[in-house]
């Protein structure tokens, strides 16, 4: 028996295998609805990927608050975001981005034009878009930080729920003999609510992961199985990509996606069924 040190929960043991199969969540696992909201502006756009939209801009971070709808919506004062956030006790975490969590802190606490008002309205937006797809979804909420700009530039809601075939896919992984991880920067509480209804071991499930940190889950797992395939669709997953035995990139989420991300994946798949004829190369 071995144990995988992956982080600082308590460890789990595992029989030696010989396939790990690490799942990014948005857009992989889970079909997503995102809503992106400009203070400055005064818009909302849908169906933006986040994470470009962090890459695009070197000084730019996504935040993800560690916040449910409950929360968000409790408070019918408004006030600035920063002092919602520091009333709530709310911690919150980089999820994408260069920069520390010293620097998301010292933005929220400089910035005046944030509203609690601002991201309910987000929230909502994305809440009533998922509702005319699914009955049942999970939905997390987090803001652009610019430090060149020092301001919340933008404030985001994704709302997701499991794709068509996924339940088919675990269990077939399973059956196989393969273990399942899911690595994501989505809100722990979040994955673990979905980790559950779909089957996965919530010591298997990894929330708030930058891409190092993707990078580096998959690094550990390589020391414990013979083969460790990564399969995702976003710019923050091709660190893990570059590390993993074999990376897979999934376009079942439509939306656009730089050129290196496809560069970076051995294979490119338009269902997530396809994932079980790639791990039985491995097994």
């Amino acid at each position: 028996m071995v144990s995988v040190p992956i982080n600082s929960s308590p460890n789990k043991e595992y029989v030696s295998m010989s396939l790990a199969v690490v799942f990014d969540s948005a857009g992989t696992l889970m079909k997503t609805v995102r809503v992106v909201f400009s203070p400055k502006t005064n818009t909302i756009s849908y169906g933006e990927e986040t994470t470009s939209l962090v890459f695009e801009d070197a000084d730019r971070m996504l935040v993800l608050l560690q916040a449910g709808s409950a929360e968000i919506f409790s408070s019918s004062e408004d006030m600035l975001l920063s002092r919602w956030i520091e009333e709530k006790s709310l911690s919150y975490a980089v999820s994408c981005g260069r920069f520390s969590h010293a620097d998301a802190e010292r933005i929220l606490q400089n910035d005046k034009e944030a509203r609690l008002s601002h991201l309910q309205k987000t929230a909502f937006a994305c809440r009533a878009e998922a509702e005319k797809e699914s009955s049942a979804f999970a939905m997390n909420t987090g803001l652009i930080l610019n430090l060149r700009k020092n301001t919340v530039e933008f404030m985001v809601a994704a709302a997701g729920y499991p794709f068509s075939g996924v339940k088919e896919v675990l269990s077939a992984l399973k059956n196989m003999g393969a273990e399942v991880f899911v690595a994501s920067g989505d809100r722990q509480e979040k994955l673990e609510a979905a980790a559950e209804y779909l089957g996965i071991p919530k010591d298997n499930v990894f929330g708030a992961a930058t891409p190092e940190r993707k990078a580096e889950i998959v690094s550990d797992l390589q020391e414990k199985f013979d083969s460790v395939i990564m399969v995702g669709d976003g710019i923050n997953d091709i660190s893990a990509f570059h590390k993993a035995d074999y990376a897979v990139l999934t376009v079942q989420q439509r939306g656009r996606r730089p050129d290196i991300l496809f560069k970076a994946a051995d294979l490119v798949i338009e269902d997530i069924r396809e994932v079980i004829s790639i791990a039985e190369r491995f097994v």
